[in-house]
């Protein structure tokens, strides 16, 4: 990579978010993280954003705008899940769901397209967050799922319209990646160490992933290296989509 470039990333402050603004600010790029809480990188700018509001996306890239002239990369991975089986699960929260993880998505993309479009721009590319969750199922995950399967779609027709202007669009599909976020999730459990066998088993590598493994996809996508690729979702996950279970004999 030569030039550095001017890489967003939403939800940065933490989890799989943090470990992609690490790997771009590794290749010297400027990193600007868009959350409602600050990154724990004192090296990643910070612009504080509710990207589910319209109007606090539009200042967003206005100030980007106004402090860098133009975007190079811009990733969304801003997202939030809630476990609640469908006949329990709230419509505000259904809407919360959706609204952090799909709306934000089409939002920033939406007020993106005249920074990414500035002969300044280098390469430009958008990567968004999908998950496995959206090409199977997890019980209770609905919402998410849902709305892990419409990022995916939404990224298919962002290629198709945004490919013309020297645009690519590329979504990754995580697996179970272990954050803090997840761990949280695995703490209720008693026999922990029976989980996190059971969870390993479920994944050929024999491993958990690690949000480097997805900061590392993102990247590529990135970078000129794919440049010919666009519209796709890449599975990252440690082959456990490819695995079919077996019965317990």
């Amino acid at each position: 990579m030569s030039a550095s470039r001017i890489v967003l990333v939403t939800g940065a402050a933490q989890n799989i978010g943090a470990a992609i603004a690490e790997r771009f600010l590794k290749a010297g790029d400027t990193v600007i993280c868009a959350d409602l809480n600050a990154p724990e990188n004192p090296n990643v700018a910070f612009i504080e954003t509710n990207v589910a509001d319209e109007a606090s996306v539009s200042a967003l890239m206005a100030q980007v705008e106004q402090q860098h002239g133009h975007l190079d990369v811009l990733v969304n991975n801003a997202g939030i899940c809630v476990e609640t089986p469908i006949h329990e699960l709230a419509e505000q929260d259904w809407d919360r769901v959706m609204a952090v993880n799909v709306k934000s998505t089409f939002l920033t993309t939406k007020h993106a397209r005249q920074l990414m479009t500035n002969p300044a721009a280098t390469a430009p590319a958008i990567v968004n967050i999908s998950s496995i969750e959206g090409l199977g199922a997890n019980p209770l995950h609905s919402v998410y799922a849902a709305s892990k399967a419409a990022v995916a779609a939404f990224t298919h027709n962002t290629a198709l319209e945004y490919g013309p202007l020297g645009i690519r669009c590329n979504s990754v599909a995580p697996g179970w990646i272990n954050t803090p976020f997840n761990e949280q999730l695995l703490a209720a459990y008693p026999d922990r160490q029976a989980v996190d066998e059971a969870i390993e088993a479920l994944h050929p590598v024999g491993r958990l992933g690690l949000p480097e493994d997805v900061a590392n996809t993102v990247f590529w996508l990135a970078s000129s290296e794919s440049g010919f690729v666009s519209g796709q979702e890449f599975v990252v996950d440690g082959g456990r989509l490819a695995k079919l279970p077996l019965p317990n004999l």
